[in-house]
């Protein structure tokens, strides 16, 4: 009778540990569907050390399926699922413009022992190829949770790099703070130009800057600035000429600012 007992308790604490076991690995919260927020964009280019230019950069659009999967000492864990993403490159309503699918599923977490940090994984496939892995790395958090703003890279080469800047949250967020620091370029004027151009930027502290001219092509046409700057309002010139001096021209250019892992870019024209 004894041995019949130990039996019974030896056989419902495995049964515990096995449903233990599962819902540590299995949805632990319902389901709640995000969107990408304005701000979300795709990158293709030339990075890090590397003195060439971005190529390619569009906007991102799109949902998944967000939900915690598990909680550790120091991450809560999540699932994403039924990802659903496009971005489109070139000029909208053209024959150059293309826009590219994304569809797959990923994780993440946010936690951490002494800072706040979170990590992003991707497997994407782009119109429906072979699937492509991104990753963020352990980062600092750049939104208040449950909203995410975060870089995930593919890195595709020494230099060459596919970039996604996911801005996203539950769907009903009004905006994702910190909503006024997400904008470097405060603004670029007069746009169009015939001449001259000021670019107005808005730092939050002392940083390390870099702003360059890029033409429809991704070449660097000029350098602004490649500096550390006070924070505030800082203003810059762009007098319409190359690095070696020659007028640039008329056309289509993007003034883009970089700080740290942020980047921000403005559309601007130039007329004859």
């Amino acid at each position: 009778m004894r041995a019949s007992k130990w039996w019974i308790i030896l056989a419902a604490s495995l049964l515990l540990l096995l449903a233990l076991s599962r819902s540590a690995h299995g949805q632990a919260s319902d389901p709640l569907q995000y969107k990408l927020y304005p701000g979300s964009y795709f990158e293709y280019g030339c990075f890090g050390p590397c003195a060439c230019p971005v190529a390619v950069s569009g906007p991102l659009r799109g949902s998944f399926t967000f939900y915690r999967t598990s909680i550790d000492p120091l991450f809560t864990h999540f699932a994403m699922t039924n990802i659903d993403w496009t971005y489109t490159f070139g000029d909208s309503g053209t024959a150059t413009a293309r826009t590219v699918h994304l569809t797959g599923h990923g994780t993440y977490e946010i936690g951490g022992e002494v800072a706040v940090t979170q990590r992003m994984s991707l497997d994407l496939s782009s119109n429906g190829a072979l699937g492509q892995k991104f990753e963020s790395g352990v980062v600092p958090v750049g939104a208040d949770f449950p909203a995410i703003s975060i870089d995930v890279h593919a890195r595709t080469g020494a230099c060459l790099d596919s970039i996604l800047h996911v801005l996203t949250a539950p769907l009903g967020f009004a905006t994702i703070g910190p909503p006024a620091a997400a904008r470097l370029i405060e603004r670029a004027m007069p746009n169009p130009t015939h001449a001259a151009l000021d670019v107005v930027l808005a730092l939050h502290q002392n940083e390390l800057v870099r702003v360059d001219v890029i033409d429809v092509s991704g070449r660097v046409v000029a350098m602004l600035a490649d500096r550390e700057m006070s924070a505030g309002e800082q203003r810059l010139r762009w007098n319409g000429r190359t690095a070696q001096g020659a007028d640039a021209g008329s056309g289509l250019f993007w003034i883009r600012a970089r700080v740290g892992g942020r980047l921000d870019q403005a559309r601007v024209v130039r007329l004859k």
